[in-house]
């Protein structure tokens, strides 16, 4: 809990960093609705179809829509979301390069500038690493999850599905969790000791982490559970009602966003708590290169 404090203070002194974290992502998905908007306004404007959409039938307005001969939306789902998903993993990238050497406190001069000029590449291939981790995560638990509705189906209980799910979860979590902070271990080791052994440094966090997980997991559990509270409070103060004009849509975007925002500072203070945590270990170089060992020769004893 003392590192999850000095998460927060970290992130307290870092506060433009959040609204960072926030907007860059942003941008992508606002080219992505732009691109959406200017097929549904022309075909919607003031109709029939739009006042169901605005009390709430968006569901079956989309889907009408969809088979009327003014729907164009195919690339923009199909390639415009593949694209756009691409650029936001990127930007993400990015900013944790940015990011990690801001937190690490140096005194440096531009160091988010800094960070992503020398840490974006390296940062790069630890996601990479982490995409095939959590694949393997996703079908584990997936194995878990279908095993537990085939037991459902065989005894006609549907508590066996909501178990099945709860269980492929925990499964997820227990086999991503180490993974992740290994991840965020490894490249706030490359930052500080300016390193670029990735895949070396990841497993050497990883190696650490199951040692200790004492240490970590408590602190990581606190910044997993503080964005799911948020998006529950979120959830049951907006879905009573629809946003049936233009006010009310404003103001839904605007908690939204507040959500996002809060979701984006949440993650500044779990990079500052990883810091913290990885000094408590004195900053070890997990990224470092393997040592080459030098070829012993004969020793002549001179006379």
């Amino acid at each position: 809990m003392n590192y999850v404090r000095e998460g927060f203070q970290i992130a307290g002194r870092h506060k433009r960093l959040a609204l960072i974290l926030w907007l860059v992502p942003v941008i992508p998905a606002l080219a992505l609705a732009a691109m959406a908007a200017s097929n549904f306004l022309p075909a919607l404007g003031r109709s029939v179809f739009a006042d169901q959409a605005l009390r709430g039938d968006w569901w079956v307005v989309l889907m009408e829509f969809r088979d009327s001969p003014a729907d164009a939306l195919g690339p923009i789902l199909g390639l415009g979301v593949v694209v756009m998903a691409t650029l936001t993993l990127l930007a993400q990238v990015m900013l944790s390069a940015g990011v990690v050497e801001v937190v690490l406190e140096r005194t440096q001069k531009n160091p988010f500038v800094l960070g992503v000029r020398k840490n974006f590449l390296r940062f790069l291939r630890t996601t990479i690493l982490m995409a095939g981790a959590t694949l393997v995560s996703v079908i584990a638990a997936r194995f878990v999850a279908k095993g537990m509705f085939k037991v459902a189906e065989a005894q006609a209980d549907g508590r066996f599905d909501i178990l099945g799910v709860v269980l492929a979860t925990v499964v997820f979590l227990m086999l991503w969790t180490p993974l992740d902070l290994a991840s965020d271990l490894s490249r706030i080791a490359a930052a500080r000791n300016d390193q670029g052994s990735m895949v070396r440094g990841f497993f050497r966090a990883l190696g650490t982490v199951l040692r200790r997980p004492g240490r970590f997991v408590p602190m990581y559990l606190v910044f997993l559970t503080l964005p799911l509270l948020v998006h529950f409070i979120y959830y049951q103060l907006r879905s009573p009602w629809s946003a049936a004009t233009v006010s009310l849509i404003l103001v839904s975007i605007f908690l939204q966003q507040v959500v996002i925002l809060l979701r984006a500072f949440f993650k500044l203070g779990l990079w500052g708590a990883e810091v913290a945590a990885y000094r408590g270990l004195g900053e070890p170089e997990f990224c470092h290169p393997k040592i080459k060992a030098e070829p012993v020769g004969e020793v002549v004893e001179a006379r």
